[in-house]
């Protein structure tokens, strides 16, 4: 069985060789040792160890919390804190890196044994988790864009569209710091949001943009139809609530429900503005599409009416300072 890779990182030399002999006496490889915080990082992404022993107190200007933070987001490297004492504040600190365990000096070689033990069998779980996770994600990308396929078939929209769709609302869930499970709902929800339009009649969904009386009221249908199809899916994701509320306005004038603000989820307001956005840059059968900087003037001019004002700065900001394209 190969060894388990392990960096020391402790800027007491004659401490750093003692752990390196314990962790040799239990079988594990001491792939290196770094003396500060700043080499630590610096050999973590060269001898990309399986654990890294990381003591919280380092002499230079990056202590071990900030050094395991850095780790942590270049590869995910499991990290162990090596501490003598730590008050609330630094403990508080060092509990946001999400280490993988604590081990108090002077190190016992059966402590030392059991928590690293305990943090690679965590490891190994989280990675297989991770794998699962991946599959399922693209298990369900792939159903729910073969449905995607079938509506854009039907009109109102071009192809394309919900790809376009999905990628702005993504690209704005990222700017906005959401977590990747967020991000992955909005992909998931901006492929199929309008699957509701199925039961609508084609010669309604050619005039969506200029409806009123009874084929407005039919139209507006539409997310609840999708909601009671998503809903009866097993699905990690709240696919089902953002599709229903895709459509919900910031000032409680949508449909269906009239909620409003913070009520509507996050995902549903950011889908609402890449959807808007989308369409009013495509030309549909009932008028031309604008200008890209044209439909954003349009969206900023309902930011806190229609629209999540957040939603639609990150949005504006991706188009006009940061490059981003439908193309």
């Amino acid at each position: 069985m190969e060894k388990k890779k392990i960096m020391v990182v402790e800027d007491e030399r004659i401490v750093a060789r003692d752990l390196a002999r314990q962790l040799g006496d239990l079988g594990y490889d001491v792939v290196a040792t770094a003396y500060s915080g700043e080499e630590a990082v610096e050999k973590a992404g060269e001898v990309l160890p399986d654990l890294v022993l990381m003591d919280i107190v380092l002499a230079g200007e990056m202590d071990g919390i900030q050094a395991a933070d850095r780790i942590k987001a270049l590869s995910g490297t499991p990290v162990v804190f090596l501490t003598s004492y730590a008050d609330d504040q630094t403990f508080g600190r060092a509990k946001l890196t999400g280490p993988y365990g604590y081990i108090l000096k002077p190190v016992e070689k059966k402590q030392l044994q059991v928590t690293i033990e305990l943090a690679l069998h965590r490891q190994g779980l989280e990675l297989n988790l991770q794998k699962n996770h991946a599959r399922i994600y693209r298990s369900m990308k792939g159903m729910i864009e073969a449905i995607a396929e079938t509506v854009e078939s039907r009109g109102p929209y071009t192809p394309g569209h919900h790809e376009r769709v999905s990628r702005l609302g993504v690209a704005i869930a990222r700017e906005m710091e959401l977590t990747d499970f967020q991000a992955e709902g909005v992909d998931l929800a901006s492929t199929i949001y309008d699957i509701g339009l199925v039961n609508i009649p084609v010669e309604i969904l050619q005039e969506a943009g200029r409806l009123e009386g009874l084929q407005l009221t039919l139209y507006q249908t539409y997310p609840l139809t999708a909601y009671d199809t998503l809903k009866k899916m097993e699905c990690i994701w709240p696919l089902a609530e953002i599709v229903l509320q895709h459509r919900e306005c910031y000032d409680g004038s949508g449909f269906p429900r009239g909620i409003k603000g913070e009520a509507i989820l996050i995902e549903a307001r950011i889908l609402a503005v890449a959807h808007a956005l989308e369409d009013l840059t495509t030309n549909r059968s009932f008028r031309s599409g604008l200008g890209v900087e044209a439909a954003l003037e349009e969206i900023e001019k309902n930011k806190g009416i229609l629209y999540d004002s957040r939603v639609v700065e990150v949005c504006l900001e991706l188009f006009r300072e940061k490059g981003f394209s439908f193309e």
